[in-house]
């Protein structure tokens, strides 16, 4: 096997730097006080077009809805607008502003979603320019000073926003200067020039934060819509977000939470379950943490914990990935106990140089061990693939292709590399090949660089060594999807309810090559 670098949940711990000095850990909410005048606060997820349609609860927006409740009790009245779930086009935000005339809009933004919302923001403004915008998430991580340079949006939060958006929303509408000690907030200043800060609130206790404000969403909606994993046990299900953070190096990260592990408690996961169970009625949670299997005690007692209290009612799966190669049989079978029936494990690359390469370190041997003791549990493993890495060979692509391929992986995300700004790995490709990079974002007139999207028509890879990686992708997605044991395997283990998604995703991806060249408009669809 590959060495696996010492990161365990003590390590992880206690090799962290000391809290940030900008820390907002003495601020309470609920020692805010109410606002001056009733204030309405809009939170908008927008809708930008992509290749795979999956709606989830935008959790995060929950998070800061219940954060802003707590601090400003009845003096806001908020208003959740998820705009993928209904595939709403501009022209609606219009008719939300006029209907609910609000005093700040929210918006939280994914890298894709970047156009769509400094677009809508531009459309909020022409409405009403005294509305104030706020944009956050995590297309705005170490991007401040260029967003406030390049829009008209007002205030942009880098990191999360539990505590510094209810205390910037305080200061505003009660009149008092913004000031420069909130940390993780950057705004546009009255003669405007902007403020910007490189420090982000960092929450040490996550139990304090109060439960996301699940009551904005219609549960048996995004229950008939396809989400992150699709194969939907429960009748509802609700994300849980136990815990921040992420000790590994994989160099192609955001790193918008920072490399300092915290989570909440088992008592405060176990209690989010039983409000989300007594009072909505889920019964299926996924779980989106980084890497909920870091602390190991914890698992072990939130599932244990489950299983005693609602023994087999309960339904968990990992469709944001757990770390494979700390995995090992106990931990399967208190994920097993507790009511998993998928995990998903990011691989990225079976060749260990690339696994140097790009700082992730996975125990390629040791994950393949898991994803099969994790199918002979009656599990469905999902696999994350990376293709075209820098300096990537193509002897290298086909150790991966061949890895999904004799794996029993129930299912295979396959992805070519798209390098994201102010990452290691986007520095890494411009040294390999700066025109492939540049040619892979768009420069706006002030020359800022801005991603074209999670998927680029042509990768970075093609760009820079003229090899057709799409094809190969396309192949290979193919191969992993017509094995008639991965096919008998799946029938068995996945909801009749979800085959219908399921079937339709395998055609878009086996499939959707040809008909995207034959038939170019499909895209926007």
């Amino acid at each position: 096997m590959n060495s696996i670098p010492a990161v365990t949940f003590e390590s992880a711990i206690d090799t962290q730097p000391a809290t940030p000095e900008l820390s907002l850990d003495d601020m309470s909410l609920s020692g805010l006080g109410p606002l001056q005048k009733l204030t309405r606060i809009l939170l908008v997820k927008p809708y930008a077009p992509t290749p795979i349609k999956a709606e989830s609860p935008p959790l995060g927006l929950l998070c800061l809805a219940a954060s802003l409740r707590e601090a400003f009790a009845e003096t806001v009245e908020i208003k959740v607008l998820d705009m993928k779930l209904y595939r709403q086009a501009l022209p609606n935000i219009v008719e939300v502003l006029e209907e609910f005339a609000p005093d700040i809009v929210g918006l939280s933004a994914l890298s894709a979603e970047a156009d769509a919302s400094i677009t809508m923001i531009e459309t909020i403004k022409a409405h009403n320019p005294n509305t104030v915008t706020v944009l956050g998430g995590p297309y705005t991580h170490l991007r401040a000073g260029e967003i406030l340079g390049k829009s008209r949006v007002d205030w942009v939060i880098d990191g999360p926003g539990d505590r510094n958006f209810p205390l910037a929303v305080s200061r505003y509408i009660n009149g008092m200067e913004l000031g420069d000690d909130i940390p993780g907030f950057n705004y546009r200043k009255a003669d405007g020039s902007c403020h910007t800060i490189t420090k982000q609130d960092f929450v040490n206790d996550l139990d304090s934060l109060p439960l996301p404000d699940w009551r904005y969403i219609d549960f048996d909606l995004y229950a008939r819509r396809p989400n992150l994993s699709s194969t939907l046990k429960g009748k509802r299900y609700a994300m849980l977000f136990t815990s921040r953070g992420c000790p590994y190096l994989c160099n192609y990260c955001h790193d918008i939470f920072t490399k300092r592990f915290k989570f909440q408690s088992a008592e405060r996961v176990i209690a989010e379950i039983e409000y989300l169970y007594d009072h909505f009625g889920v019964t299926e949670f996924q779980i989106i943490d980084d890497i909920f299997n870091l602390h190991k005690p914890r698992l072990k007692q939130v599932m244990h914990e489950v299983d005693r209290r609602w023994p087999g009612k309960m339904h968990f799966n990992f469709p944001n990935g757990i770390r494979a190669d700390i995995i090992d049989d106990d931990v399967l079978d208190d994920l097993k106990l507790g009511g998993t029936y998928s995990i998903n494990v990011a691989i990225e690359t079976a060749t260990p140089r690339l696994q140097t390469l790009m700082e992730k370190h996975l125990d390629i041997e040791k994950t393949r061990w898991v994803i099969d003791a994790a199918d002979e549990r009656g599990m469905l493993v999902y696999g994350h693939f990376m293709l075209g890495f820098p300096t990537e060979t193509e002897e290298e692509l086909k150790a991966t292709a061949d890895f999904a391929l004799n794996s029993r992986l129930t299912q295979a995300h396959i992805f070519t590399v798209m390098p994201q700004p102010n990452t290691p790995l986007y520095d890494l490709c411009e040294q390999e090949n700066k025109q492939a990079t540049i040619d892979v974002t768009v420069a706006d007139e002030g020359g800022k660089m801005t991603l074209q999207g999670v998927e680029s028509d042509v990768s970075w890879y093609e760009r820079a060594y003229g090899f057709p990686l799409k094809e190969f992708q396309y192949k290979l997605t193919m191969k992993f999807y017509l094995s008639p044991s991965r096919i008998w395997r799946y029938l068995r283990r996945t909801p009749l309810k979800n085959l219908p998604v399921k079937i339709g995703r395998f055609f878009y991806f086996s499939l959707g090559h040809l008909l995207f060249k034959l038939f170019p408009a499909l895209k926007k669809f």
